[in-house]
Formats: structure tokens, C-alpha cells, sequence
């Protein structure tokens, strides 16, 4: 029985662990709490299918393309090639990294630089943001740009700024489940990002990944320890352990060995 083909992570030192990578199309998750690095893994997963001649797609929530490009400039990583639905409040949109090419979208793309304090100043938003209204979205531009991976981030942040937001758990569910179906169905390994839920009740994109990631960052003393555990991976052998975390030049980086290591300076 030949084994299927892997996608490769990005993250150094991580495929090892996962026994050669991802399964693709299929979804997983990387769960964090904020500062532990969610964003870096999904930009270096992203990276990692352009170096590879990939389509790529993100779906930002939580910050603006903008703020994610002065984020990341100390990496002097080249982003202009990751295709981005800009679906932070009022701006439910697409754009793309750097140059903001226009791929058939639905309202007027424009430069990096005349985003700026115009973008952060812009007006509330006249679209919904919801799991369903990414959805619809989401479809539309799988018929013009089929990414082979797509990141979400995060599922939390729609959660929080879904304007009709539904207490039917199961409907809820029943939205994700959808999505997620969907993006496997067009072939597209998915990773979606969320902070871990506060009363540790299981979140439908727990239960319907086919994995998870979580990062921990934890302050001790004057410094900051990062880790990585892998906490469930179907399909394959792997690596359950807690690996030393490091963020470096080249960006998020999983260390040999157990957990130990001294802390990194804040």
C-alpha cells in the first residue's frame, strides 16, 4: 500500500513529529492563547505552499492585512503572493499581501499603502461577519482562485463578531461542518486557528478536525517559555510529547527534546 502524500507544515522541525506532515485536504486546528504564535504558524503553512508553487488563501479576522505586514516585517518575509479575504469588522473584502492584486473581487482593492490610517479609520461594517456570510464568500472566490491551503484566523474572532450570533450549538456546528466540507471537497488542506475555549466544553472545529495543535506561552520569571504539543493527529503514528516552542529569524521553530529549556527573554 503506497502511504499518501504529505503537505509539508513550514514550521521547522514539526513534520518529523507529525510523521512527514499534514494529510491533505483535510482540516486541523492550532489552538493558542494570545501571543503563543497562531498567526506565524499559519503565514509559515501559507509560505510553505508558495515556495511550493501553491495557491494560498487567508482569511484574516483578527487583524488587518496592514497590521499583519508590521507585524511580521522583522521576518522580511515576502507575503505578496498570499491571496487574503480581509474579513476584519468593516472590511469584509478581498485583498492580497503586498501588492493587492485584484482577483475578481467584490469591491475595490487598493495598495498597501493607501490602506494605512484610512483602513483603521473605515466605517462600520455593512457585511455580516459569520461562519455562514465566510462561507458564501469563500465559495465565490474558490471559483477564481482554487488554493490548494487556507488558513483562518481565527474561528474565535468570528465567534465574537458575528453580529447575529446563534446560542443553537448545533447550528453552529451544522456552519462549520459545511465550510469545512467544502474547503476539503475543492481539495484544499485547511488549518483554522482559535484561542482555547474558557470552559473547556469541546468547539464544533474541535470535534470535526482531523487534528490539533496547541501552543503554549507561559511567563517564567523575567521570561517567556513557548511549547508545542501535538494533541491529536488521526491517521498516523505521531509525536504527543510537549516540544520546546522558540520564535527565531526565520520564524517559528519546534526544538529537540523534552521541555526544559530556559526561558526566553520578554
Amino acid at each position: 500500500m503506497i502511504a499518501p502524500e504529505r503537505v509539508t507544515t513550514g514550521v521547522p522541525g514539526l513534520d518529523p513529529l507529525l510523521g512527514g506532515g499534514f494529510f491533505p485536504g483535510r482540516p486541523y486546528l492550532v489552538t493558542g492563547p494570545n501571543g503563543s504564535g497562531r498567526t506565524l504558524f499559519g503565514l509559515q503553512f501559507l509560505l510553505e505552499g508558495i515556495r511550493k508553487g501553491e495557491p494560498v488563501l487567508l482569511v484574516a479576522v483578527d487583524e488587518p492585512p496592514h497590521e499583519i505586514l508590521e507585524n511580521v516585517r522583522s521576518f522580511g518575509w515576502d507575503l505578496s503572493k498570499i491571496h487574503t479575504m480581509d474579513a476584519t469588522p468593516g472590511q469584509l473584502q478581498y485583498r492580497r499581501l503586498g501588492d493587492l492584486q485584484e482577483i475578481k473581487s467584490l469591491h475595490e482593492v487598493r495598495s498597501m499603502q493607501e490602506m494605512g490610517e484610512s483602513a483603521r479609520r473605515s466605517s462600520p461594517a455593512t457585511d455580516e461577519i459569520s461562519i455562514q456570510s465566510i462561507y458564501l464568500k469563500l465559495r465565490r472566490q474558490m471559483e477564481v482562485l482554487p488554493a490548494r491551503r487556507v488558513v483562518i484566523d481565527s474561528m474565535t474572532s468570528i465567534r465574537h463578531f458575528a453580529l447575529r450570533a446563534s446560542s443553537d450549538k448545533q447550528a453552529e456546528r451544522t456552519e462549520i461542518q459545511s465550510l469545512l466540507r467544502f474547503l476539503s471537497e475543492r481539495e484544499a488542506t485547511v488549518l483554522v486557528t482559535s484561542r482555547p475555549p474558557e470552559d473547556r466544553e469541546l468547539t464544533p472545529e474541535q470535534v470535526l478536525a482531523r487534528g490539533e495543535i496547541a501552543l503554549s506561552r507561559e511567563w517564567h520569571g523575567h521570561g517567556t517559555r513557548r511549547s508545542l504539543r501535538i494533541r491529536r493527529f488521526r491517521g498516523s503514528a505521531h509525536d504527543g510529547d510537549e516540544h520546546p516552542l522558540e520564535i527565531r529569524k526565520e520564524g517559528l521553530v519546534v526544538l529537540d527534546g523534552p521541555l526544559g529549556a530556559e526561558p526566553t527573554p520578554a
